[in-house]
Parts: C-alpha cells; structure tokens; sequence
C-alpha cells in the first residue's frame, strides 16, 4: 500500500509541475496538456486525494522503512504547496481579468463582483461541474442544413422575453472533433441566466470535409440566426459570434468577414446584413500559417495539422489560400469590438498568437479590443466551473452586454437637428473657432466626427471626458492629422459636442471612427456645403 501512495503522490507531484511549468519537448509535452490541465483546472481535488490517501496509509499502517515514509511525507507536503499555490493562480485570475478589461486602452469597462453573477453561485464554483439552470429550455437538434451535422441547438428560458441578444458560440476541437454540448457551458449557463439566447451548432469536421467546409457551415448558422431567431425570442440584430481554439478561430473569421460572400449559401442570398456586434476568442487559432515569429516553436504542428487533415493542401503552394481564412489577415479600421481571452502556458496555442492579433487589431481597427492573459492557464481553462471561468465569464458577459446594448432608432427629428444649420458646426484654427466651410478653405475639404453622446445619449461629464482623451489618445497613435471640432446646437435644446475634423483621411476610416464610438453620423465638409452621412449605411442624411 505504501508504494502505491508513493507513486501515486509522484504522479500528483509531476502533474502540479506540469500545470505550473509545462514542458514543450520531448515525452513530456504530449502529457503537458492533458495532465497539465487536469492539475491546473482541479487544484482542490489534487489536495482533496492527496489527503485521502496519506489518511489511508495511516489508517492501512504507516511503512516502517525510513526512507519510504520521508518520501512519502516530502512528496505529500510538496504536492500540497504546488496544489495550494494553483488555488492562489485561480482566486489571482479575477484581478486580472479586472484590471484587463479596466484597463483596455480604449473604452475601458469595469466588471461586476462574484455576488453579481446569476448562476455562477459559489457552491457551483467549488462544485466546478457545469450543471445547466434548472428551467432552461433546450430546442434540440433544429435543422440549419440538409446534411447530418447540419444541427444546432437552442438555449433560453420559459420567460425569456422577445427581443433577447443572442450569442452565438462554435465549439472547438482542431477542426476535426467536438460537439455542440460540451464545450464552454458554465459561460453559456450564465448568459442564458441573464436573458440570452444561446446558438451552439455542430458543423462537418476534417478530414473527411475539408476546408472550407467548417467555416460554410458556420456561416449557415449565421444566416439561420439572421433568419430564424425571433422564433425563438431572440434579435438576430443583437448578436455576438464565440468560440475556444479552433471554435474561436471560426468565430474570429465569421466576426472579421462581414463583407466576404465566399462561404455563404445560395439559399441565404436574401440575407443583407452578415455582421455581428461583437467576437468573444477564448485560446483562439487567430493566425493560420504557424508563422514562428508568432507561434515560437509550435507552428509546425499547426502546418502538419492543416497541410494533411484540415485543408488538405500544401502550404508553400497555397500561401495566399491560407492567408485568407487567417484572422490576423482579415483585420480592418471598420472590424467589430473583440474580446480576446488566452492563457500564458497554453502548450497547443502559443500566447503571442494572441499579443500578435491583438497588438494588430490597435493598431487598425478603431473599435475596443480587450484582452485577457491569464497567467498559469492551460488551454480549454473554461471546461469546469472554476473561480477562473467565473471570472472570464464576468468579462465575456459585460463585453457583450455593452456591444448589445439596444439603440435608439435614428428618428426624423435627430437627423433635422445634425443638419448646418441647426447646428453650428466650427474647427478650431488656431487660437480661433471658425465656420466648417470656412476652414475648408484654408485646409482642403475634411470630416468631422466626435466621441460624445453615443447614440445620440447624453452621458456625464467624466464619461465624457475620458471618451474625448481615449480618441485623441488613438488618433495620435495612428499619425492621423485633425484639428478640434465643436457642434453647436443654436436652438440650446442639445449640449456642445466636441470632436476632431480629420484631415486627409478617407471617409470610409471616418465612418469607421464614428462606428467605433457609437455615432449615428459623422460630417463631411468642403468649402460649399457640410453633408451628414450615416455611420451605418454610409448614405447622405437630408
């Protein structure tokens, strides 16, 4: 019995050191995420056995052998410190999922306390088995498709009301495994606990469908929401698309091709609008040619996985065809909100994949990105119900309640009261305010844009404030020329809003801009004439 403690106290020894220091090389790294993860996820049942088993051996009889007895005594105290530090690793990730999302350079967002959560309770928590709420109604197996993966499932409850966000989640599984129901549930139990409706699909797997079978399927499924949705209560119009790993890398794809017709089926060619207000990537593949500037020792196995079972074809030959289903590659000034999640020890997923993305992603896109790097975090962290995935969770539902948020309707009345006249619509030239047209003359024709009063919303002052500095903040970060703006309203029934007018930019960056912001419209200004044009649509407001 003594021996069998004593290996079976080096396995829980080795495996807490692999959750804490994963190794990439050799034997080891085929048992670092497996084990690894186990150890990391499971801290408090590592002790839980450890304990059991020294009380069994005192209970069975103590070996009388010095040297086994200390051997056993220094590996249970050992695998106590490394299962109590990976506790300390869990309670640490809610400061930092706090201070990532407060901290975002832009539209910074503060995050609720444990107490807030709807379903997340504490005795679930230390559970850490996902059970699903009690009342949620589960739409099994509805058809998007006509072939046998062509299924999705739909989460709500009964009181669920009409009109709910959607939140659209694609499960991973390295394109060639996975299913619907088993992936991120303790996330998904606490949206639809809040009101959400859930789409989770299954779609063809690799190799017997090669790519790009898995991104025309999940595109199918958008275009089902797009369609089919309100008979379930949801808003096809309030959606965010989610994923893990490979899942996030469709999900990333699916947010950053709005405008790609390549995968979407004939059947959907109804279906205008192809966007969604928001990605949520947890451990996301975001770039698929394992490039080792950014993968850093594990993009061959990325290379091998794609070249022989996904794609199905030679990279060297295919550079361009690969690029193109690259989330890294898509990125736009116009691209959605993101929410990118990754753990720093991840073994399948190199972490600077993610920096990578989203050091890109600020550099060209003008909306919020927040991201979250976990310290100790294994991939596929948010399987269990822990302290961890709580804490992402609470991230991943304030990203996505504040990019679905309901918008007022653009009514008549708001749209005759950006006109010039009514307002009065001046650059600051110097120590002076001038006329918009006027100081077109001087500096060529421009467009003006603010940050204030999203959605025609009056905020308060500090708010305010900070959404002024954090645009100025990324203009200026980019090289962008502008000058100060101001929109005065003559009649007195609006507050002065303050913007920038940018200069030689194109107006498809200055709606961009204004989309970023959550502004109905922006200005474009010449010496005759200030024209408003629809962030959304692009058209001329008159």
């Amino acid at each position: 019995m003594a021996y069998v403690v004593m290996i079976v106290s080096a396995f829980l020894v080795l495996s807490a050191t692999a959750a804490l220091r994963p190794s990439r090389r050799g034997l080891f790294a085929a048992f670092a995420f497996p084990v690894g993860w186990a150890a990391g996820e499971l801290p408090g049942k590592g002790i839980t056995v450890q304990a059991v088993l020294v009380g069994v051996l005192g209970w069975w009889g103590w070996p009388r052998t010095q040297w086994l007895s200390g051997l056993i005594i220094g590996l249970a105290i050992l695998s106590a410190l490394e299962n109590l530090a990976l506790i300390g690793i869990l309670f640490r990730s809610r400061t930092v999922v706090r201070r990532a999302m407060q901290n975002a350079p832009v539209q910074s967002m503060p995050l609720g306390h444990p107490r807030d959560d709807v379903f997340g309770t504490w005795w679930r928590t230390a559970l850490q088995f996902p059970f699903h709420p009690r009342a949620m109604e589960l739409h099994r197996d509805v058809a998007y498709g006509p072939l046998d993966r062509h299924r999705l499932d739909v989460w709500r409850l009964p009181d669920t009301p009409p009109g709910a966000p959607v939140i659209f989640y694609v499960h991973g599984g390295a394109w060639t495994f996975g299913d619907k129901r088993q992936q991120a549930r303790p996330m998904l139990h606490e949206f639809v606990s809040r009101g959400w409706v859930v789409v989770a699909a299954n779609y063809r797997l690799a190799p017997q469908n090669p790519w790009p079978a898995q991104m025309q399927d999940v595109t199918r499924v958008l275009g089902w929401i797009k369609a089919h949705v309100e008979e379930f209560g949801g808003d096809p119009h309030r959606m965010v698309v989610a994923g893990g790993s490979a899942g996030g890398h469709l999900a990333a794809l699916l947010a950053l091709s709005a405008d790609d017709p390549r995968w979407r089926p004939p059947e959907c060619s109804d279906i205008s609008d192809w966007s969604v207000r928001g990605a949520l990537s947890f451990y996301g593949v975001l770039e698929m040619t394992g490039d080792e500037e950014h993968w850093r020792g594990l993009g061959g196995a990325l290379q091998h996985l794609l070249e022989h079972r996904v794609v199905q074809l030679p990279l060297d030959e295919n550079d361009q065809f690969y690029r193109d289903l690259s989330p890294y590659e898509r990125i736009r000034p116009d691209s959605p909100p993101f929410l990118v999640v990754q753990g720093v020890t991840d073994t399948l997923v190199e972490y600077n994949v993610a920096r990578a993305f989203v050091a890109k992603f600020r550099s060209i896109a003008f909306a919020p990105l927040y991201y979250v790097e976990l310290p100790f975090t294994q991939h596929s962290f948010d399987l269990t119900a822990s302290v961890r995935t709580s804490a992402t969770t609470r991230a991943a539902v304030a990203f996505a309640e504040s990019v679905c948020a309901r918008r007022p309707a653009l009514s008549a009345d708001l749209v005759a009261s950006y006109q010039v006249p009514p307002t009065r619509l001046e650059v600051r030239d110097g120590e002076y305010w001038v006329g918009a047209c006027d100081a077109a003359a001087r500096l060529g024709p421009f467009f003006v844009v603010t940050s204030d009063n999203p959605f025609s919303q009056i905020g308060d002052a500090g708010a305010t404030e900070r959404r002024r500095r954090e645009l100025r903040a990324q203009l200026d970060a980019r090289g962008m020329k502008y000058l100060e703006s101001r929109g005065r309203d003559s009649r007195g029934a609006w507050p002065d809003e303050m913007g920038v007018a940018l200069l030689e930019e194109s107006r498809e960056t200055v709606r961009a801009i204004a989309l970023a912001w959550g502004q109905f419209a922006f200005y474009e200004v010449d010496v005759q004439r200030v024209v408003v044009r629809e962030s959304a649509s692009d058209v001329v407001l008159s």
